[in-house]
């Protein structure tokens, strides 16, 4: 079995807004096939990445769709304040900041790092210490979207 993914984006060094990263990785993974599972940390955010991936581009479409939708299960990307993953979507975009990540649950996540939450990209910095520890998963820190 492959070894887990875990991607630190730092939106300051990408030169990049929170919900323009998220829509442009979102965009990667579903142009591979792969269902994303974005995850806000409130319900204002998760508007806020809705109305970003329907606009971000100009002249680009991204299937998707909040949780708690009829098809939920089976829209390509979801955004949710939840980590339950009703589309087994094999990637999560953490626009939250996680004290652990659901290693478990997913084959790729991605944490984009806060610009101006300095608890909150603590408690980032504090996972990937610990990841980096314990050495179980491919950890890498990115600086592009």
């Amino acid at each position: 079995m492959d070894r887990v993914k875990v991607e630190y984006v730092n939106l300051r060094q990408a030169r990049a807004a929170l919900e323009q990263a998220a829509a442009r990785l979102a965009e990667r993974h579903w142009s591979q096939g792969q269902k994303v599972l974005i995850l806000a940390a409130d319900p204002a955010q998760a508007e806020l990445l809705d109305r970003a991936l329907w606009s971000y581009e100009q002249n680009s479409f991204l299937p998707h769709a909040q949780a708690g939708g009829a098809d939920q299960d089976e829209e390509p990307i979801l955004i949710a304040t939840d980590l339950a993953n009703p589309n087994q979507a094999p990637v999560l975009i953490s626009a939250a900041p996680l004290g652990e990540m659901p290693c478990a649950d997913f084959q790729h996540l991605i944490q984009l790092l806060p610009l101006d939450d300095e608890a909150g990209l603590q408690l980032c910095r504090d996972c990937y210490k610990a990841l980096n520890q314990a050495g179980q998963v491919e950890l890498t820190h990115t600086t592009t979207v």
